[in-house]
């Protein structure tokens, strides 16, 4: 897809598509969460939409889905005893550990760790922590984990904006290499970490 028809699908889909995308799409792409924010930190600088409001709204994303999995998980539905089953029997000792020690500590570390997002409620939820708790916690780290990567989106679009003011396009694709490289290096690290855990 091009990048001004990309442009235009976001606008055409507006917030409401920006809140499924977090909510629902990213959860079952390997398109990782942070190169999606930084993304739509740029693109609201190219398009009508305001960076504030698509903030906000990529949160309540996140936040319906992070809370949704944690009740699901506290409930004991099939699906996240799945989705439990599909984890590191291993990794889920430790994190569990870790949320008996320090359990607002490690909510926060896991809010803002690469894909580790995905497990937090679902392992918070079976580790006994009270769903208020992680509303607070996790919500309290969610608002600066969207806010940290939007803005490394918008400020990557005023630096390039200054250094390439001539040249659009290659703004553009300097940008888009960059989030290419950084999800890539994203996945890496998550498939080393999943691999330390391997049984």
């Amino acid at each position: 897809m091009h990048y001004s028809e990309l442009s235009q699908y976001i606008l055409h889909f507006s917030y409401f598509g920006i809140f499924l995308w977090f909510a629902i799409v990213e959860q079952v792409t390997p398109i990782p969460e942070e190169v999606s924010l930084a993304s739509l930190g740029y693109l609201s600088m190219h398009t009508t939409l305001d960076p504030v409001v698509c903030g906000v709204v990529s949160f309540a994303g996140l936040t319906v889905t992070d809370n949704a999995l944690f009740l699901l998980s506290e409930k004991g539905s099939a699906v996240s005893q799945k989705l439990l089953g599909s984890i590191s029997a291993r990794l889920v000792v430790e994190i569990k550990s870790r949320l008996n020690k320090h359990p607002s500590l490690t909510l926060v570390t896991m809010a803002l760790l690469p894909k580790l997002r995905f497990l937090s409620p679902l392992v918070a939820a079976v580790s006994g922590i009270s769903w208020k708790h992680f509303l607070a916690v996790n919500g309290a780290a969610t608002a600066f984990y969207v806010t940290f990567y939007m803005g490394v989106g918008i400020l990557f679009h005023q630096q390039l904006q200054k250094v390439l003011k001539e040249f659009a396009l290659l703004q553009h694709l300097v940008f888009i290499l960059v989030m290419l490289l950084a999800g890539v290096l994203i996945i890496w690290w998550v498939a080393k970490t999943k691999k330390k855990y391997k049984h």
